[in-house]
């Protein structure tokens, strides 16, 4: 299936950008709002935490940014991943493809406003503060590689499952709020020492290992724990092997069902 796919990547590419042409249609600032929105949501958080956290602003706005640019890949990977299927109705049917490149197209938009965020990220962190190691930024390669297959997976899951239940998006979406705050996306892991469950809670979530392996050498030059690593590469090793599962079982009969 792997050969197949990366012999239509000329085929995805093209879904991909024909995806970003079309939502930023008429826009001014086109794919500039992919670094807006996380930017504005940023100063607006950070004049509301960082006194609450008892953080400097200076330090807490490049932690916060980060983890909401993650967390937006993530977000819409999966949410978008939703209607991925459907959305390729008419490729499927005039066409037999291998169906994993329909999610990969959704991942991909998603990576783009991802990248350009990360790397205005390194900028502002680079300018304000510096980076201790810049060997460190190389561990920034394989956690990116992790976070896109995970996303790959996840939204491979949720496109198949939505493909047969709608209600699956709408799901998709409560569960995503409710890990956004099990996931120290705007407040510090430190600060959760003295909660028992809620420290437990979030030393077990794989998507705060994620927000890790991109913000410790981003932000401290130092590599990614052990724990987060070995999380982050298991999530993603079940997240990829079961929407591989799910399309070997469903790829044939997937068109029928939409």
């Amino acid at each position: 299936m792997l050969c197949e796919v990366w012999s239509l990547r000329h085929f995805w590419l093209a879904l991909a950008k024909h995806d970003l042409n079309e939502r930023y249609r008429r826009s001014f600032i086109g794919i500039g709002w992919s670094l807006i929105k996380p930017a504005g949501m940023t100063c607006i958080l950070t004049l509301v935490f960082a006194n609450v956290f008892q953080v400097p602003a200076i330090e807490y706005a490049p932690f916060l940014f980060v983890g909401l640019v993650a967390w937006q890949f993530l977000s819409e990977s999966i949410v978008q991943g939703c209607n991925a299927f459907r959305l390729a109705n008419t490729y499927l049917r005039v066409r037999p493809v291998p169906i994993g490149i329909f999610p990969l197209r959704v991942v991909l938009s998603a990576g783009i406003h991802a990248l350009i965020g990360f790397g205005a990220a390194i900028g502002v962190i680079a300018v304000l503060h510096g980076f201790e190691s810049l060997g460190a930024l190389w561990a920034l390669v394989p956690a990116f590689a992790i976070l896109t297959v995970t996303a790959w997976g996840l939204a491979c899951i949720c496109g198949i499952v939505n493909t047969l239940y709608s209600d699956t998006q709408q799901i998709a979406e409560i569960s995503l709020q409710a890990l956004f705050y099990a996931t120290p996306v705007i407040y510090l892991p430190e600060s959760l020492h003295s909660s028992g469950w809620l420290s437990t809670l979030v030393w077990c979530n794989p998507f705060a290992a994620y927000l890790e392996l991109i913000r410790r050498p981003m932000l401290h030059g130092e590599l990614p724990s052990a724990h987060a690593c070995m999380l982050a590469v298991a999530f993603m090793a079940i997240a990829a092997t079961t929407a591989w599962l799910a399309i070997r079982c469903v790829e044939r009969r997937l068109a029928l069902w939409l």
